[in-house]
C-alpha cells in the first residue's frame, strides 16, 4: 500500500523520457515486430505455395506494366530463395537491435529492416496489415534518427513525426468508429468476435450474453481512441495513463484476437508519444540538460493551415462549378417545395411532336445525370430526353419539409413529368436505385407512362440475408455515404482520389462530374435517400406490385457476382409486367451507363424497346387489362 501513492503520482506526472532512450526503445519494439514477422514467414510456406494467397506467379501479374529490369529484380527478391535470404537477413538485423550495439551497428540494422521491408512489400502485397505498415514507418524513422544522431533538432523532428503519427492513428480510428451506429450501439465487438479471422468463440458468447457489458466495452474503446490527443494537454500529465491504457488495449487484442504483432508495432510509437508530450526542458541527475526542439509541429501546423485554406478554396470553386451547371438547365418546384433542375436534350422536331414519347432518365444513388452522358447522348439522337437532379443534388434544392422516404422521390418525379411532358406519353428509364424509383413513380401516372426501362434496378428484397448480399442491413453503404459527406464538409476534397469512371466520360462533362463528385451536398442527399430507402426496404414482404406497362429490363451480370436469389429479384421486375424484354450484359452496375460501349448498347436496347411500344391508347389499355386479369 505504501507504493500506491507513488504509483498514482507517477501516473499523473509529466513523462520524462530522454531523446536517446525514446529512439532506442522505439527501434527495439519495432525490431521485435520484424523478428516475429520474418520467423513466421520462414516457418510457414502455405500461403506461398501454388494457389496460396501470396503465390508469386499470380501476384506478379499486377506489376506487368512495370519496366522489365524492375520486374526481374522483383522476381529475384520475391522468389523462394530470395525471400528466404531477405527474411534471414531481417532476423539477424532484428535480433542485433535487441542487443547492445554501437551507433553505426544500430544504423546498419535499422537500414536493413527498412530496405528489406520495402523490397518485400510487392511479394507480400496480400499479406500485410497495419502492424507491418507501422513497423516499416517506425524503423524508417529510427533509421533517419540514427543517421542524424549528432543533430538533436533532426532527431526531435523524427520523434515528433512518430508521436504525431500515433496520436493521429488512434484519434482517426476512434472518430471513424463514432460515425458508425454499429460501434455506437455496441454491436461491433460481438460482430468482430464472430468472424473467422479475428473472432474468439468464448468472448463472442460472453458479449452476446451480456450486451450491456459489450456496449460498455465498445464505448470505452471509442472514448480511449478519441481522447488520445489529450496526451498533449496539461503538460503531458495524462500521457502515461493514456499510453498504459492503449497498451492494455493492444495486449487484450493480442490475447483474444491473436494480434500479437500489433502489440509491439503500435506500442513502438509510444516512446515517441511520451517524449513529445513531456516537458520541453529536461534536467537529468547527472546534470545534463536536454531541450526538445518543437519546430516540427509548428511546421506541420502551418502546412495544415495552408492545406485547410486550399481545401476551402477548392470547395468554393467546386461548388461554383456545380451551381453553374451546363448553362441550359431549367427549374421547377414540386408540391413538396423541392426545386428540381432539369434539362431537355434531343431532336427539336421530336420534342415538338405531341405523339413522340418523352424519355425521362432517373440517375442512381450518389450519381448525377452527367455520369450517364453517353447514354443520354445516344438516346437523345432519337428521342426527346429529360434529365434532372433529384432534390439536394447539384443545382436542385431540398426543402426538407418532411422526413424523406422513397415515395418523396417518386412524388417529385411525378410532378416533374407533369410539368415537362403535359399530356404526352412518357417512358421512364431508371438506373440502380433510380430503377426502383421510376417503378414507383409510374403508378402515379396511369395512362401517361407507356413503358419502363430498368437498368439493373435496386429491389427492396435485396437487403434480405437470403439473397447472400454482403451488406444485408445496408450499414456499410450508410457508413461510406456518411464519411464522404463529413469529409467533404471538412474541406478534405483535395485529398479525394479522382474516381476511375471519370476518365470514361466525355471530356465536355468531366469537370462538372468531378465537381459534383466532390460536392458534400451530393453525398448528404444520397445519405438521406439511402436511409429513406432502407426504411422502405426493411418493411418489404413482397412481392412487387404489378406493373401496368411494358418493361425493358437490363441486368448487369457482374453486379456483386449475382447469386441465384438476386437474379430472381431481378426477374420479378419482368414477371409483374404485362410485356417485358430481358437483357443480361456482362458489365458491372457502376459501368453500365458510364462506359461508352455499354451505354451505347443499352441505348440501342432502349430505343428498340421504345419503338415497339406503339403509340395508341388501345395498346396501353390492352396491356393494363392483361395485368388486371392476372391479379
Amino acid at each position: 500500500m505504501a507504493r500506491l501513492p507513488r504509483l498514482l503520482r507517477a501516473a499523473v506526472s509529466p513523462p520524462r523520457v530522454s531523446r536517446s532512450s525514446a529512439v532506442t526503445t522505439m527501434e527495439r519494439l519495432s525490431a521485435t515486430t520484424h523478428l516475429v514477422s520474418s520467423l513466421e514467414y520462414l516457418v510457414t510456406e502455405k500461403d506461398r505455395l501454388p494457389g496460396g494467397m501470396n503465390d508469386w506467379r499470380v501476384g506478379r501479374e499486377q506489376f506487368r506494366a512495370w519496366p522489365a529490369p524492375v520486374r526481374k529484380v522483383l522476381d529475384v527478391v520475391s522468389g523462394p530463395r530470395g525471400g528466404r535470404v531477405l527474411h534471414g537477413a531481417r532476423v539477424v538485423a532484428a535480433a542485433a537491435l535487441l542487443a547492445p550495439l554501437p551507433r553505426r551497428g544500430r544504423l546498419a540494422a535499422d537500414l536493413v529492416l527498412s530496405a528489406t521491408s520495402l523490397a518485400l512489400y510487392p511479394r507480400n502485397h496480400y499479406g500485410t496489415d497495419g502492424s507491418d505498415q507501422v513497423a516499416f514507418l517506425v524503423q524508417t524513422t529510427a533509421t533517419v534518427a540514427r543517421a542524424l544522431e549528432d543533430r538533436p533538432r533532426a532527431v526531435d523532428a523524427c520523434l515528433w513525426f512518430a508521436g504525431l503519427q500515433s496520436v493521429l492513428s488512434y484519434a482517426t480510428s476512434g472518430w471513424v468508429k463514432v460515425s458508425s451506429p454499429t460501434w455506437r450501439s455496441g454491436r461491433a465487438l460481438p460482430g468482430v468476435m464472430r468472424t473467422k479471422s479475428y473472432g474468439e468463440a468464448t468472448t463472442w458468447r460472453l458479449l452476446t450474453k451480456y450486451p450491456r457489458t459489450s456496449h460498455a466495452l465498445s464505448t470505452g474503446v471509442l472514448a480511449l481512441e478519441c481522447a488520445f490527443p489529450v496526451v498533449h494537454l496539461a503538460k503531458g500529465r495524462a500521457a502515461p495513463a493514456l499510453v498504459a491504457a492503449v497498451g492494455g488495449f493492444h495486449l487484450a487484442n493480442a490475447g483474444v484476437m491473436g494480434l500479437g504483432r500489433f502489440l509491439t508495432s503500435f506500442c513502438s510509437l509510444h516512446p515517441a508519444v511520451l517524449y513529445i508530450a513531456g516537458p520541453r526542458l529536461r534536467t537529468w541527475p547527472d546534470g545534463r540538460v536536454e531541450r526538445r526542439d518543437d519546430a516540427f509541429p509548428v511546421a506541420v501546423g502551418a502546412l495544415l493551415a495552408a492545406a485547410l485554406a486550399a481545401g476551402v478554396v477548392s470547395r468554393t470553386r467546386q461548388r461554383r462549378i456545380v451551381l453553374r451547371g451546363r448553362g441550359d438547365e431549367r427549374e421547377m418546384t414540386t408540391a413538396s417545395g423541392n426545386t428540381l433542375s432539369y434539362r431537355w436534350t434531343g431532336d427539336p422536331a421530336e420534342a415538338l411532336d405531341p405523339a413522340a414519347p418523352v424519355v425521362v432518365l432517373e440517375h442512381a444513388l450518389s450519381a448525377t445525370p452527367e455520369r450517364a452522358e453517353w447514354l443520354v447522348s445516344e438516346l437523345s439522337a432519337r428521342h426527346p430526353v429529360v434529365t434532372y437532379q433529384r432534390a439536394g443534388y447539384g443545382r436542385s434544392g431540398y426543402a426538407g419539409s418532411r422526413h424523406f422516404d422513397i415515395d418523396s422521390g417518386a412524388d417529385d418525379l411525378a410532378d416533374l413529368v407533369a410539368h415537362v411532358a403535359g399530356d404526352r406519353p412518357v417512358v421512364l428509364i431508371g438506373h440502380s436505385l433510380g430503377g426502383y424509383l421510376v417503378a414507383r413513380a409510374a403508378r402515379r401516372l396511369p395512362g401517361q407512362v407507356v413503358g419502363l426501362g430498368l437498368i439493373d434496378p435496386s429491389h427492396p428484397g435485396e437487403m434480405s440475408e437470403n439473397t447472400g448480399t454482403q451488406d444485408p442491413d445496408g450499414q456499410r453503404v450508410t457508413d461510406v455515404l456518411n464519411q464522404m459527406a463529413i469529409s467533404l464538409r471538412l474541406c478534405l476534397g483535395p485529398l479525394l482520389k479522382s474516381p476511375d469512371w471519370l476518365g470514361q466520360l466525355p471530356s465536355g462533362v468531366r469537370e462538372l462530374a468531378e465537381a459534383q463528385y466532390r460536392d458534400p451536398a451530393v453525398w448528404s442527399a444520397a445519405l438521406r435517400e439511402w436511409r429513406g430507402s432502407l426504411a422502405r426496404f426493411r418493411l418489404y414482404e413482397g412481392p412487387l406490385p404489378a406493373a401496368d406497362v411494358p418493361v425493358c429490363l437490363v441486368t448487369c451480370a457482374r453486379t456483386n457476382e449475382l447469386t441465384e436469389a438476386q437474379k430472381d429479384l431481378q426477374d420479378e421486375y419482368a414477371q409483374v409486367a404485362p410485356r417485358s424484354v430481358r437483357h443480361v450484359l456482362d458489365v458491372h452496375r457502376d459501368a453500365v451507363v458510364g462506359e461508352r460501349a455499354s451505354a451505347t448498347r443499352v441505348a440501342g436496347l432502349m430505343t428498340e424497346f421504345i419503338g415497339g411500344l406503339g403509340d395508341g391508347a388501345a395498346d396501353r389499355e390492352e396491356g393494363a387489362a392483361d395485368v388486371r386479369s392476372r391479379l
